[in-house]
């Protein structure tokens, strides 16, 4: 009996140890899982803000994407504009010979061009041109001004006759003027005309000799009385001064050339 009941107490004892181990088994294998989880936490949050990150990344750059998109397509706009505006493929660009065709027709504006005193003047790229005949020639001159522009400026006084005839011609002006700028302008324009329309030759000259290109040209004034001379002169009022063989062209920056116009005009015979 009590062998039997000693047998029963170590069963019993066999199975509460398997029972504990079991336990401790399922125990251990609970914290195993439990630190599993707890370690794949950190790792699906930083997936998390990869993702969240990534999605602001591709936010950003679609706007970036759409405003290159609207500038592009503004610029294209702005550019379909300007070639309407300035460009304008059935515009034709009429030539001298065809305004001056439209000028005796009456089809220019003022600005483009008019009749004056029988002789027709037409403005091309901010020239005026115009015809003058002489020995069954046609010759086209140009000016800075159109006549109009001109006809306040004054001429006084009377040329001698040999002055009209052609031959030597001297040009001369002050070496200390201020306004040369002008008074080239003023010359070139006024020499073409004379070699081409009135046949002198011309010589440069000066005033007076104080620097060494007038010592080379000559000096030339109004005073000498055997030589025929135009002088420029700066002056306050732009005027013509006719004087037996001296022609003064006077005014001051502008007026200079204004006054050289007005002068040849009167030459052609389109201006008294």
């Amino acid at each position: 009996m009590g062998k039997l009941k000693e047998e029963q107490l170590q069963r019993m004892k066999r199975i509460q140890d398997i029972d504990d181990d079991d336990l401790e088994l399922d125990i251990t294998k609970r914290r195993r899982l439990r630190i599993k989880d707890t370690s794949d936490m950190p790792a699906k949050g930083a997936k998390g803000a990869e993702e969240s990150e990534g999605s602001g990344a591709d936010s950003k750059q679609d706007t970036k994407k759409l405003l290159i998109l609207i500038a592009g397509v503004l610029g294209i706009f702005l550019l379909v504009i300007l070639l309407l505006i300035f460009y304008r493929p059935g515009r034709h660009v009429m030539t001298v010979d065809e305004l001056h065709e439209a000028n005796l027709l009456g089809e220019l504006k003022p600005s483009q061009g008019y009749i004056y005193n029988g002789f027709s003047f037409v403005n091309f790229t901010g020239v005026w041109y115009s015809r003058v005949q002489k020995g069954g020639t046609t010759y086209d001159i140009t000016f800075n001004n159109d006549p109009k522009s001109v006809e306040d400026i004054p001429v006084e006084g009377q040329l001698s006759k040999r002055f009209m005839q052609g031959g030597d011609l001297y040009i001369t002006f002050d070496i200390d003027a201020t306004g040369t700028k002008y008074i080239t302008v003023a010359n070139a324009g006024l020499s073409m005309a004379l070699i081409r329309g009135f046949g002198y030759n011309l010589t440069a000259s000066c005033t007076s000799n104080e620097s060494s290109i007038c010592l080379r040209n000559g000096v030339v004034t109004c005073d000498d009385k055997d030589k025929a001379v135009i002088y420029f002169k700066e002056a306050a009022e732009p005027k013509i001064s006719l004087s037996d063989n001296c022609v003064t062209v006077q005014g001051y920056g502008p007026d200079m050339v204004r006054a050289k116009d007005r002068l040849l005009m009167r030459w052609y015979g389109m201006m008294d």
